[in-house]
């Protein structure tokens, strides 16, 4: 399916066969038509907040002639999970920025096993959100998408690696383990310069000054021992 973005391709890596999916915000359901025809997952939930997208969705759907595997739901959210005593091993939630996804997340319930999640901007509040519940990360990806680099993690309620500290949910567990990584080296390199550029305009009594000061020590700290790693 060549309609598939790269970061679409990478959310779908990440779902073990034979699972129950949602998308959450699904717009033309892409996704769930991937997953279905791919075989990978066993029933998928297209869910959409908006009637037009949903109907556009519905449509896709049954020209891939995939709707009895993937069902659509009009619905805000995750909280449709417990009212409709639905089951999932992994709901994804992509497209949209941390602070959507936080709010989504309020909504957490016993009915969700885990969650691959792909911000439009940093995974930071993610992790911090998975540290607080004690989650664990199963996997983690970065991936370069149209000249823009995502982070996308899948967080399980039950199995993986812990986020221990500030580190962690900064660089993620996983991916600041690796090495050779390129992209993670570019995001970060990056990352360190807007935050130089940004002292220069923060006054050094300003609370702000300090957070930023600090953020990008700890920066540059990886950078320095993934530089002289990669020498």
């Amino acid at each position: 399916m060549s309609f598939l973005t790269p970061r679409l391709f990478s959310l779908a890596k990440l779902i073990t066969e034979g699972e129950v999916v949602a998308d959450i915000g699904t717009d033309h359901a892409y996704l769930p038509i991937y997953l279905a025809k791919d075989g990978k997952a066993k029933k998928i939930y297209a869910t959409d907040v908006a009637k037009k997208p949903l109907d556009v969705a519905k449509n896709n759907i049954a020209s891939f002639g995939v709707a009895d595997k993937v069902e659509t739901i009009l619905a805000d959210g995750i909280q449709w999970t417990i009212s409709n005593e639905i089951k999932l091993d992994s709901c994804i939630i992509a497209g949209m920025g941390s602070t959507s996804i936080l709010d989504i997340l309020k909504h957490d319930n016993e009915n969700i096993y885990s969650y691959v999640i792909a911000p439009n901007t940093n995974l930071e509040p993610i992790r911090s959100w998975a540290k607080k519940m004690k989650y664990f990360v199963e996997n983690e990806i970065i991936i370069e998408d149209n000249k823009i680099i995502y982070e996308i993690i899948k967080i399980n309620k039950f199995a993986g690696t812990k986020i221990k500290n500030k580190k962690d949910i900064i660089f993620g567990p996983l991916l600041q383990r690796e090495k050779n990584n390129k992209l993670f080296l570019q995001k970060w390199l990056e990352e360190e310069q807007k935050l130089l550029n940004l002292l220069k305009h923060i006054p050094k009594k300003d609370v702000k000054y300090k957070e930023t000061l600090k953020k990008q020590k700890i920066i540059s700290k990886l950078l320095r021992r993934r530089i002289l790693i990669n020498e």
